[in-house]
């Protein structure tokens, strides 16, 4: 591969950031650390690089630092460098305008790493078709959530038939970020933008209502939360191959019940509030919940299946998709779509899932053989 540095990561300081360029740099791709804050981006580095000695690897951050505001007039001219925009800067429907206008402008393929359903599905609506006319890539969700359930369903999907997908993300241990707790309480607060599917139009979930989950592989039921509604019905949503789609998410009770019982808080002193100041408040509540970035996950604790059922008018089928360290994955499948992009592997353009983007059969080979996940029969 050309060692032009062709890729780019805003908000490259952070928790997520730093995944990302650990991946990059585990495939030899030079790359920009690039966001507001020099000395940020390069403590980054040296952090991403004490882990690869510490993983005995014989590789490097082949990242230079590049400052620049979250301004169009300051990106445009970086993304003009480069071929794909990775962004990991959120809670992306308060700060990443400039970043995906940025990268249209620019004709770059653009990744970002969002959880925010209503982010997707106004992304979808303002920039796809515009994309799609430019033959680029406009791929939000490549993370954990909500691309591994896109994976599963789409294997779910190749059963002749089903219309309906019912998923449920379950993880052990989670360990959500800084910047993932504020993105995510600003979607959860929200009462009237979590949506499923239903019959290919969008019905708000309750938001302050702890679903009970039967997972095939525990005894005990788990609490669960439609946790911002998810992607995936945003990218089934006018698919002809789908009819009804429900996402839920069993992260765990030591979060599930403190998130319920701040939703519950927000609709008695905040609900009623402008949008800015309800923004104000999630985020004040997600300073409360997670002020400090975790550490990084692991395969044996950090321990994830998402389950996936589906049904037609005459067959049923499932699938459970077990995939492990689902934060350090979010860093791998941001760069596998890196270096796909670079190799001229994009089977579709435009607003597409990952699992479209590249092949959901592909994906999952490849993240079986680093360990991941399982491969589906």
């Amino acid at each position: 591969m050309s060692q032009q540095t062709r890729v780019l990561i805003y908000g490259a300081s952070g928790y997520t950031g730093k995944l990302v360029a650990e991946q990059l740099a585990k495939r030899n791709i030079p790359f920009y650390m690039a966001g507001r804050t020099q000395a940020k981006l390069e403590k980054a580095i040296t952090v991403v690089d004490a882990r690869l000695e510490e993983q005995g690897l014989n590789v490097r951050c082949k990242a230079e630092v590049a400052v620049a505001q979250n301004t169009l007039e300051e990106l445009v001219p970086l993304f003009q460098k480069v071929d794909v925009v990775i962004n990991v800067a959120g809670p992306f429907m308060q700060v990443a305008w400039p970043i995906v206008e940025a990268a249209l402008e620019a004709n770059c393929h653009y990744l970002d790493t969002t959880g925010e359903q209503d982010w997707t599905d106004a992304i979808r609506a303002k920039f796809g078709n515009e994309y799609e006319e430019k033959g680029l890539l406009l791929s939000p969700a490549n993370s954990y959530m909500w691309a591994a359930g896109a994976l599963a369903a789409e294997v779910v999907l190749e059963t002749e038939g089903v219309d309906s997908l019912d998923i449920c993300y379950q993880i052990d241990n989670g360990l959500p970020s800084e910047a993932s707790t504020k993105s995510f309480l600003r979607m959860v607060c929200n009462g009237v933008s979590q949506y499923y599917l239903e019959q290919n139009e969008y019905v708000a979930w309750p938001n302050d209502v702890k679903h009970m989950v039967a997972v095939p592989h525990r005894n005990a039921l788990l609490g669960a939360h439609p946790w911002g509604g998810a992607c995936e019905p945003i990218w089934f949503k006018d698919d002809p191959r789908v009819r009804n789609c429900k996402v839920l998410t069993a992260i765990g009770e030591q979060l599930i019940d403190p998130v319920i019982a701040g939703i519950k808080a927000y609709n008695e002193q905040a609900a009623h509030l402008p949008a800015a100041e309800r923004e104000a408040w999630t985020n004040a509540l997600g300073d409360s919940m997670m002020a400090y970035e975790p550490e990084k996950d692991c395969l044996d604790v950090q321990r994830s299946v998402i389950t996936c059922y589906g049904q037609g008018r005459q067959v049923t089928t499932s699938l459970s998709l077990n995939l492990s360290a689902p934060y350090t994955w979010t860093g791998d499948i941001c760069a596998e779509g890196a270096e796909r992009l670079l190799n001229g592997q994009l089977k579709k353009a435009g607003f597409q899932s990952a699992a479209q983007a590249f092949g959901h059969r592909e994906l999952l080979t490849r993240f079986h053989e680093l360990g991941f996940c399982s491969l589906p029969a």
